[in-house]
């Protein structure tokens, strides 16, 4: 796909390809998502133009001739598409934030699982960059299919210090100008990848990893890319243990990219399990004092959402809507779960179960209950009546 973000009309001009089988039926309407502030100049099956209506934040694309099952079909969509929660523009920059279908035509269902080829048309005297491996002058790859919610770009002005680019995995960092000191940023989030490295086994899984401090408030992790306020980046010169934020990031580089939740059911498999390692991240760092002050801070916030009558089983079925499974229950209901796991297992057996997981899964969509199936083979026993109780009901 290609992009042409324009920061002085605050627009962004798009044209996806999407490739595509079936199976089944026939098929004769797909079904692709669209945000609000996205709009539909022309959708092509091969050079043929198709029709298509609006519902809400989906696209719907009437085949002129059916799709049969088993055949490789081809959809091209161009489009342009404004500010709005997955699509940030400043004076200087612009860059995305999760709700994918905001900058790009997709199917943005966690199941949704696709590679991904992007050119970026940018600005002269702009620096770019997004998500998966870099594979030519303003273009990026993604070759393992991954969701939609991974994929994120940002370019505009910024500064690109060349400190600590020797090692491997290379850090790109990327600021506004005279918004960070690299240093301290470069060795934290070293000292993360190596902790990262040995508590699941398996290293950073690519040559470079980004991380972009823009204006406003991004926390999003993409594939190898990382977007972080520059207000954050800012801090750290003040206050170097505030390393958390920049740990749960990073680790989702393991737990939502390489390792990726089936769907939204067990989303606490990415936002608890890189909750609770950026609290085990600042144990390594800064002492067991500093993270059982941050579980007891996952547990108070679900003790109070549990107050509320809000509580819910961690693999978590009744959902409809991305927001619906996602709130502060996978993030510390997640992490809580998780110490009381290791506190039930101990440290030996937890942390090799751990690295069983990860091993055995890397690469695949999973279920609470792959996860489950890896502790107790960590821990040779039988684990149901802790799982049935913390999460699989609520």
């Amino acid at each position: 796909m290609r992009i042409a973000p324009d920061l002085e009309k605050q627009r962004l001009s798009g044209e996806v390809t999407i490739h595509y089988r079936t199976s089944g039926g026939e098929l004769s309407l797909v079904e692709l998502d669209a945000g609000p502030a996205v709009e539909v100049a022309e959708v092509l099956d091969g050079r043929v133009r198709q029709k298509f209506e609006r519902k809400d934040a989906l696209l719907l694309v009437k085949l002129l001739r059916p799709a049969v099952p088993g055949e490789l079909r081809t959809l091209t969509v161009r489009y342009t598409a404004g500010p709005g929660k997955g699509l940030k523009f400043f004076p200087d920059q612009v860059y995305s934030e999760f709700f994918t279908n905001d900058w790009m035509v997709c199917n943005d269902r966690p199941d949704g699982r696709a590679t991904l080829h992007l050119r970026i048309a940018a600005q002269e005297g702009w620096r770019a960059t997004a998500s998966g491996d870099e594979a030519g002058p303003a273009e990026w790859r993604i070759d393992t299919p991954v969701p939609p919610f991974l994929y994120g770009f940002a370019a505009g002005q910024f500064q690109e210090p060349t400190d600590g680019l020797s090692a491997v995995p290379v850090l790109r960092l990327l600021s506004a100008p005279d918004a960070l000191q690299p240093r301290p940023i470069i060795q934290a989030t070293r000292s993360a990848l190596q902790f990262l490295a040995e508590r699941t086994g398996k290293a950073y899984p690519a040559p470079v990893y980004t991380q972009v401090f823009t204006h406003g408030n991004p926390e999003q992790e993409n594939a190898n890319l990382t977007l972080l306020p520059e207000s954050y980046a800012a801090g750290l010169q003040t206050n170097p243990e505030d390393l958390w934020l920049l740990a749960h990031e990073l680790a989702h580089q393991w737990y939502a990219v390489r390792i990726q939740c089936q769907d939204w059911s067990d989303f606490w498999l990415n936002e608890g399990m890189a909750t609770f390692l950026a609290d085990a991240f600042l144990e390594h760092r800064f002492g067991r004092e500093r993270y059982e002050r941050e579980i007891e801070r996952s547990r108070t916030v679900y003790e109070r959402v549990k107050s509320q009558g809000k509580d819910r089983a961690l693999s978590f079925h009744a959902w409809n809507t991305t927001n619906e499974a996602s709130g502060q229950i996978p993030y510390h209901k997640g992490a809580y779960v998780l110490d009381l796991l290791r506190r039930e297992m101990g440290d030996e057996d937890f942390w090799r179960g751990l690295q069983i997981y990860t091993r055995d899964n890397w690469n695949k969509a999973v279920t609470s209950q792959d996860f489950q199936k890896s502790m107790e083979a960590a821990t040779h026993k039988k684990l149901a009546g802790f799982f049935d109780q913390w999460v699989y009901k609520p």
